[in-house]
């Protein structure tokens, strides 16, 4: 009953935090250029949310202290990758290969601080900092975060099933990552009504829906189908490997805290009848 009670609010502490994050990629659409974009304080709250909720699952033992230096390391590895390719390959990134792998290992609140802080310490090395970063990190930190309940559905397997359906994951996450940033960059960044894709204030949804629908496919969905064929290529090659090099990390670093069993109280010696009392 603990650990349920546990699990479920880890799983409530990421369901707010992906609430609020949902606000700030919907809020565009329906403000345009007039929604504000403090880079730092959005920045700020997403590193603060990824810290709180590894903070949550130490403190529940979800988590150790051990496994922090193995997130430290994949963050320090993955954004030295995107620092060899800073744009990537026609949209396709190395980093969320590791991003996927580690939450599918070590659970949703590894993998979504693994994501949002690699962009950020990427962003960092690249000089990447500016109005997309909160953005970038929230996506990713999703993608690492439903790596992770995936992970758990299909208890960190590496059969070939499980592997199939990882790969389909990582595919389904290259596109949708691209289409999270492409909502927050669609109002902001194209002019309105410069043309019949741009964002129209005061549009219906029908209309939002079909105008982005068309920036989308003229502008994204190229890029991002080299990003989904990357991310099931690794995953495919290079994810059975990695996956069993760090689930043996997390069994070794990682403690099972059970609640203590009672012991139970020695039975009364029996006294033979034919033993008899001194006088």
């Amino acid at each position: 009953m603990t650990k349920w009670l546990v699990a479920r609010g880890e799983d409530a502490l990421l369901l707010g935090l992906t609430a609020a994050g949902l606000a700030l990629f919907i809020g565009p659409l329906l403000l345009g250029p007039a929604f504000p974009q403090p880079v730092v304080l959005f920045s700020t709250l997403v590193v603060v949310s990824a810290l709180v909720v590894v903070g949550v699952a130490l403190q529940t033992h979800r988590l150790s202290t051990r496994l922090l230096a193995v997130l430290a390391a994949l963050v320090a590895i993955d954004a030295t990758l995107r620092l060899v390719i800073v744009i990537g390959l026609l949209g396709f990134s190395p980093i969320f290969f590791l991003i996927i792998a580690g939450g599918f290992v070590m659970g949703p609140s590894f993998g979504f601080a693994a994501g949002a802080l690699t962009l950020l310490l990427s962003a960092v090395l690249t000089a990447g900092l500016g109005p997309w970063l909160p953005y970038q990190m929230l996506a990713a930190g999703w993608v690492g975060m439903g790596a992770g309940y995936l992970g758990g559905v299909t208890r960190r397997s590496i059969s070939p099933l499980a592997v199939g359906v990882l790969c389909l994951y990582g595919a389904a996450a290259g596109f949708i990552y691209g289409l999270l940033l492409d909502l927050w960059e669609w109002p902001l960044l194209v002019a309105s009504g410069s043309s019949p894709l741009s964002w129209v204030p005061g549009a219906g949804a029908a209309a939002l829906l079909r105008r982005f629908g068309g920036f989308y496919l003229a502008t994204s969905l190229a890029y991002d189908a080299f990003r989904a064929a990357g991310n099931v290529v690794l995953i495919a090659v290079l994810g059975p490997a990695v996956i069993r090099a760090l689930d043996r990390f997390r069994r070794r670093f990682l403690l099972d805290w059970a609640e203590p069993v009672p012991a139970a109280e020695a039975a009364p010696a029996k006294i033979s009848a034919d033993v008899g009392t001194p006088a």
